[in-house]
């Protein structure tokens, strides 16, 4: 019976961390991992299964919205920008909103983000490629 208990508790745990999709890996096994942790910690500091299983719950579903947030929220300008100077030094200076959509930004933000970059004098456009120079 104790097992079965642990299983549902796992399982409402994932459910409270309002996954993206109906079973999403990644989001189960940090969900499962904080599970397992907050039941231990739960347990040992108590001395209460309840608790434990409690206190599992509530871990496991908190990491999971928060991992579920920073998922959705996406890069932030500061970090874009970085990783559009480094994709450019990477390759010689040229950079395309393909390259950037490639490295995980979406075209809205990519486009928006090389076009930031082109008023502030960072970079020119070239054709359909951006070109970076000291």
């Amino acid at each position: 019976m104790s097992w079965l208990w642990l299983a549902l508790g796992g399982l409402l745990s994932y459910a409270l961390s309002r996954p993206q999709k109906l079973w999403d890996p990644l989001q189960a096994v940090l969900v499962g991992a904080a599970y397992v942790f907050g039941l231990a910690l739960g347990y040992f500091a108590s001395g209460s299964g309840l608790v434990g299983l409690a206190s599992g719950i509530v871990i496991g579903a908190v990491i999971g919205r928060w991992n579920r947030q920073l998922v959705l929220g996406g890069l932030n300008l500061n970090a874009a920008e970085r990783l559009a100077f480094k994709l450019a030094w990477r390759r010689g200076g040229l950079l395309s909103e393909e390259d950037l959509m490639a490295a995980g930004l979406d075209p809205d933000t990519a486009h928006n983000l090389l076009a930031d970059l082109e008023a502030r004098g960072l970079c020119r456009k070239d054709g359909a490629v951006y070109r970076f120079e000291r």
